[in-house]
Protein backbone atom coordinates (compact mmCIF):
# COMPACT_ATOMS: atom_id res chain seq x y z
CA UNK A 1 0.00 0.00 0.00
CA UNK A 2 2.71 2.69 1.08
CA UNK A 3 4.99 1.41 -2.28
CA UNK A 4 1.33 2.59 -4.59
CA UNK A 5 1.27 5.44 -2.24
CA UNK A 6 4.74 6.61 -2.86
CA UNK A 7 4.52 6.02 -6.91
CA UNK A 8 1.04 8.36 -6.80
CA UNK A 9 2.97 11.20 -5.49
CA UNK A 10 6.11 10.34 -7.52
CA UNK A 11 3.98 10.44 -10.42
CA UNK A 12 2.29 14.09 -9.23
CA UNK A 13 5.79 15.22 -8.75
CA UNK A 14 6.85 14.63 -11.99
CA UNK A 15 3.32 15.95 -13.40
CA UNK A 16 3.85 19.04 -11.13
CA UNK A 17 7.50 19.43 -12.53
CA UNK A 18 6.64 19.34 -16.17
CA UNK A 19 4.32 21.85 -15.50
CA UNK A 20 6.29 24.44 -13.87
CA UNK A 21 9.34 23.74 -16.69
CA UNK A 22 6.18 24.46 -19.73
CA UNK A 23 5.21 27.81 -17.61
CA UNK A 24 8.77 28.58 -16.84
CA UNK A 25 9.63 31.79 -18.89
CA UNK A 26 12.57 31.72 -20.97
CA UNK A 27 15.28 33.87 -18.83
CA UNK A 28 16.57 35.74 -21.78
CA UNK A 29 13.60 35.76 -24.19
CA UNK A 30 10.91 36.26 -21.30
CA UNK A 31 8.44 33.90 -23.32
CA UNK A 32 7.27 30.51 -21.97
CA UNK A 33 6.96 26.92 -24.14
CA UNK A 34 3.59 26.78 -23.51
CA UNK A 35 2.97 30.42 -24.63
CA UNK A 36 5.55 30.16 -28.00
CA UNK A 37 3.35 26.58 -28.57
CA UNK A 38 0.35 29.03 -27.83
CA UNK A 39 1.08 31.84 -30.64
CA UNK A 40 2.54 28.87 -33.05
CA UNK A 41 -1.21 27.60 -33.27
CA UNK A 42 -2.69 30.89 -33.64
CA UNK A 43 -2.77 32.10 -37.51
CA UNK A 44 -0.79 33.68 -39.41
CA UNK A 45 -0.86 37.94 -40.41
CA UNK A 46 -3.28 38.18 -36.99
CA UNK A 47 -2.61 40.62 -34.54
CA UNK A 48 -2.58 39.26 -30.85
CA UNK A 49 -1.06 39.48 -27.34
CA UNK A 50 1.38 37.84 -25.83
CA UNK A 51 2.98 37.63 -22.53
CA UNK A 52 6.77 37.84 -21.82
CA UNK A 53 9.10 39.23 -18.85
CA UNK A 54 5.23 38.56 -17.42
CA UNK A 55 3.67 41.61 -19.20
CA UNK A 56 1.22 41.46 -22.41
CA UNK A 57 3.08 42.31 -25.62
CA UNK A 58 0.75 43.18 -28.80
CA UNK A 59 1.80 41.99 -32.11
CA UNK A 60 1.12 42.13 -35.87
CA UNK A 61 1.59 38.59 -36.43
CA UNK A 62 3.07 35.25 -35.15
CA UNK A 63 5.79 34.10 -36.78
CA UNK A 64 6.98 37.54 -37.51
CA UNK A 65 6.89 38.35 -33.76
CA UNK A 66 8.60 34.87 -32.90
CA UNK A 67 11.55 35.41 -34.88
CA UNK A 68 12.24 39.19 -33.76
CA UNK A 69 12.01 38.05 -30.16
CA UNK A 70 14.24 35.03 -31.06
CA UNK A 71 16.74 37.40 -33.13
CA UNK A 72 16.91 40.51 -30.69
CA UNK A 73 16.44 38.26 -26.91
CA UNK A 74 17.85 35.23 -27.87
CA UNK A 75 20.62 35.80 -30.19
CA UNK A 76 21.40 39.76 -29.34
CA UNK A 77 21.83 40.90 -32.73
CA UNK A 78 21.75 44.63 -31.01
CA UNK A 79 24.12 43.88 -27.85
CA UNK A 80 26.70 46.43 -27.46
CA UNK A 81 28.28 48.08 -24.87
CA UNK A 82 28.66 51.70 -23.63
CA UNK A 83 30.36 53.46 -21.11
CA UNK A 84 27.44 55.94 -20.44
CA UNK A 85 24.10 55.07 -18.30
CA UNK A 86 22.33 57.10 -20.64
CA UNK A 87 23.28 56.33 -24.63
CA UNK A 88 21.30 57.71 -27.22
CA UNK A 89 19.96 54.97 -29.19
CA UNK A 90 18.08 55.65 -32.42
CA UNK A 91 15.78 53.31 -33.75
CA UNK A 92 14.45 53.10 -37.61
CA UNK A 93 12.16 50.32 -38.24
CA UNK A 94 11.04 49.94 -34.85
CA UNK A 95 8.19 47.79 -35.80
CA UNK A 96 5.96 46.51 -33.17
CA UNK A 97 8.84 47.66 -29.87
CA UNK A 98 10.18 44.47 -29.79
CA UNK A 99 13.70 46.64 -30.42
CA UNK A 100 13.01 49.20 -28.21
CA UNK A 101 12.06 47.50 -25.46
CA UNK A 102 15.31 45.38 -25.56
CA UNK A 103 17.50 48.54 -25.55
CA UNK A 104 15.11 49.84 -22.52
CA UNK A 105 16.12 46.60 -20.67
CA UNK A 106 19.80 46.85 -21.35
CA UNK A 107 20.01 50.92 -20.99
CA UNK A 108 17.15 51.78 -18.57
CA UNK A 109 18.41 55.46 -18.38
CA UNK A 110 19.01 55.57 -22.10
CA UNK A 111 17.72 58.25 -24.65
CA UNK A 112 15.48 56.47 -27.44
CA UNK A 113 13.96 57.82 -30.55
CA UNK A 114 11.93 55.06 -32.27
CA UNK A 115 10.57 55.50 -35.86
CA UNK A 116 7.59 53.26 -37.43
CA UNK A 117 6.01 54.28 -40.82
CA UNK A 118 3.40 51.38 -40.80
CA UNK A 119 0.19 52.89 -39.50
CA UNK A 120 -1.53 49.89 -38.07
CA UNK A 121 1.70 48.75 -36.05
CA UNK A 122 2.58 51.51 -35.01
CA UNK A 123 -0.65 51.52 -33.35
CA UNK A 124 0.93 48.36 -31.71
CA UNK A 125 4.39 50.08 -30.87
CA UNK A 126 2.69 53.03 -28.92
CA UNK A 127 0.55 50.50 -26.81
CA UNK A 128 3.56 49.02 -26.02
CA UNK A 129 5.98 51.20 -25.26
CA UNK A 130 3.38 52.45 -22.26
CA UNK A 131 4.33 49.61 -20.79
CA UNK A 132 7.97 49.53 -20.76
CA UNK A 133 10.12 50.73 -17.86
CA UNK A 134 11.51 54.26 -18.38
CA UNK A 135 9.30 54.63 -20.99
CA UNK A 136 9.10 58.39 -20.32
CA UNK A 137 12.86 58.28 -21.76
CA UNK A 138 11.42 57.06 -25.16
CA UNK A 139 10.52 58.90 -28.24
CA UNK A 140 8.17 57.17 -30.90
CA UNK A 141 7.79 58.99 -34.33
CA UNK A 142 4.78 57.50 -36.61
CA UNK A 143 7.42 58.67 -39.40
CA UNK A 144 9.91 56.89 -42.06
CA UNK A 145 12.98 58.40 -42.12
CA UNK A 146 14.49 59.55 -45.05
CA UNK A 147 16.56 61.78 -46.94
CA UNK A 148 14.21 64.99 -46.31
CA UNK A 149 10.92 65.88 -44.64
CA UNK A 150 8.37 64.73 -47.31
CA UNK A 151 5.32 62.17 -47.87
CA UNK A 152 6.02 58.91 -49.35
CA UNK A 153 4.14 55.72 -50.68
CA UNK A 154 4.62 53.04 -48.30
CA UNK A 155 3.73 49.54 -49.09
CA UNK A 156 2.43 47.69 -45.67
CA UNK A 157 2.78 43.81 -45.29
CA UNK A 158 1.23 43.37 -41.89
CA UNK A 159 4.54 41.88 -40.09
CA UNK A 160 7.97 42.99 -40.48
CA UNK A 161 8.33 43.85 -44.02
CA UNK A 162 7.06 47.00 -44.82
CA UNK A 163 8.59 49.15 -47.01
CA UNK A 164 9.23 52.41 -49.22
CA UNK A 165 11.30 50.42 -51.80
CA UNK A 166 9.04 47.78 -52.86
CA UNK A 167 5.67 45.86 -52.35
CA UNK A 168 7.09 42.50 -50.71
CA UNK A 169 3.07 41.07 -50.54
CA UNK A 170 2.65 41.39 -53.77
CA UNK A 171 -0.87 42.99 -52.79
CA UNK A 172 -0.47 46.83 -54.12
CA UNK A 173 -1.60 47.30 -50.50
CA UNK A 174 0.35 50.96 -49.84
CA UNK A 175 -0.62 54.17 -48.19
CA UNK A 176 0.82 57.98 -48.04
CA UNK A 177 3.25 58.60 -44.58
CA UNK A 178 4.87 61.00 -43.14
CA UNK A 179 8.95 60.62 -43.59
CA UNK A 180 11.66 63.00 -41.86
CA UNK A 181 14.81 63.92 -42.86
CA UNK A 182 17.16 61.76 -40.12
CA UNK A 183 19.86 64.10 -40.97
CA UNK A 184 18.53 66.45 -37.98
CA UNK A 185 18.83 63.39 -35.81
CA UNK A 186 22.70 62.91 -36.49
CA UNK A 187 23.80 66.36 -35.78
CA UNK A 188 25.03 65.67 -32.35
CA UNK A 189 26.75 62.09 -30.85
CA UNK A 190 25.03 59.21 -31.49
CA UNK A 191 25.67 55.84 -29.23
CA UNK A 192 24.40 53.48 -31.74
CA UNK A 193 22.00 54.01 -34.72
CA UNK A 194 19.78 50.60 -36.06
CA UNK A 195 18.52 51.42 -39.54
CA UNK A 196 16.43 48.22 -40.84
CA UNK A 197 13.98 49.95 -43.18
CA UNK A 198 13.76 47.42 -45.82
CA UNK A 199 15.59 48.41 -48.86
CA UNK A 200 15.25 52.19 -48.39
CA UNK A 201 18.59 51.99 -46.78
CA UNK A 202 20.17 51.76 -50.71
CA UNK A 203 19.21 55.76 -50.92
CA UNK A 204 19.47 57.01 -47.03
CA UNK A 205 22.98 55.63 -46.07
CA UNK A 206 24.58 57.57 -49.16
CA UNK A 207 22.48 60.99 -48.22
CA UNK A 208 23.87 60.58 -44.29
CA UNK A 209 27.21 60.16 -45.10
CA UNK A 210 28.67 62.83 -43.68
CA UNK A 211 26.55 62.59 -40.74
CA UNK A 212 27.72 59.34 -39.69
CA UNK A 213 31.06 60.66 -38.16
CA UNK A 214 28.44 61.53 -34.73
CA UNK A 215 27.24 58.17 -34.81
CA UNK A 216 29.56 55.39 -32.65
CA UNK A 217 27.89 52.24 -33.90
CA UNK A 218 25.60 51.40 -36.50
CA UNK A 219 23.61 48.42 -37.19
CA UNK A 220 22.69 48.26 -40.51
CA UNK A 221 20.39 45.94 -41.91
CA UNK A 222 21.46 45.37 -46.27
CA UNK A 223 18.47 44.55 -48.73
CA UNK A 224 19.88 43.73 -52.17
CA UNK A 225 16.58 44.69 -54.19
CA UNK A 226 15.86 42.01 -57.34
CA UNK A 227 16.64 43.96 -60.50
CA UNK A 228 18.32 46.67 -59.21
CA UNK A 229 21.58 47.48 -59.31
CA UNK A 230 23.63 46.15 -56.29
CA UNK A 231 25.26 48.58 -54.32
CA UNK A 232 26.64 46.86 -51.52
CA UNK A 233 30.47 47.32 -52.41
CA UNK A 234 29.61 51.49 -52.47
CA UNK A 235 27.63 51.06 -49.09
CA UNK A 236 30.89 49.32 -47.33
CA UNK A 237 33.46 51.76 -49.17
CA UNK A 238 31.39 53.98 -47.82
CA UNK A 239 31.45 52.87 -44.14
CA UNK A 240 34.89 52.54 -44.42
CA UNK A 241 35.42 55.97 -45.51
CA UNK A 242 33.10 57.15 -42.21
CA UNK A 243 35.62 55.62 -40.23
CA UNK A 244 34.12 52.25 -39.30
CA UNK A 245 35.42 48.87 -38.83
CA UNK A 246 32.14 46.26 -40.71
CA UNK A 247 31.63 42.77 -39.66
CA UNK A 248 28.95 41.10 -41.87
CA UNK A 249 26.58 38.56 -41.23
CA UNK A 250 23.52 36.70 -42.96
CA UNK A 251 20.31 37.70 -42.01
CA UNK A 252 18.54 35.79 -44.15
CA UNK A 253 19.53 32.85 -46.90
CA UNK A 254 17.31 34.34 -49.77
CA UNK A 255 19.07 32.26 -52.67
CA UNK A 256 19.71 28.12 -52.52
CA UNK A 257 21.88 27.98 -55.70
CA UNK A 258 23.15 31.47 -57.42
CA UNK A 259 24.58 29.65 -60.19
CA UNK A 260 21.73 27.42 -61.38
CA UNK A 261 19.51 31.10 -62.49
CA UNK A 262 17.83 30.95 -59.28
CA UNK A 263 14.93 33.78 -59.12
CA UNK A 264 13.92 35.47 -56.23
CA UNK A 265 11.26 38.39 -56.32
CA UNK A 266 11.82 40.82 -53.31
CA UNK A 267 15.67 40.66 -52.00
CA UNK A 268 18.47 38.71 -53.41
CA UNK A 269 20.53 39.88 -50.10
CA UNK A 270 19.31 40.48 -46.63
CA UNK A 271 22.80 41.26 -44.52
CA UNK A 272 23.62 42.40 -41.18
CA UNK A 273 26.08 44.80 -41.19
CA UNK A 274 27.44 45.73 -37.55
CA UNK A 275 29.98 48.64 -37.98
CA UNK A 276 32.26 49.90 -34.70
CA UNK A 277 35.19 51.70 -34.36
CA UNK A 278 38.07 50.16 -33.42
CA UNK A 279 39.40 52.62 -30.77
Amino acid sequence: MLKKIKRVFDLLRLELHQFKMKHAENLKTGISPFERQRINNLPKLKAGIATIFKKPFHYSDKDGFLHSLDEIFEQETYKFFSNKENPLIIDCGANIGLSTYYFIRQFPNSKIIAFEPDKEIFKLLENNVKSFPNHQNIEIHNTAVWTEDTQLKFYSEGSLAGSLSLDVAKKNNYDTVEAVDLKKYLQNEVDFLKIDIEGAENTLIFDIKNNLKNVKLLFLEYHGIVNQPQNLGDILNLLHNAGFEYYIRLAADTLNFPFCNEKNTTFNQQLNIFCYRNI
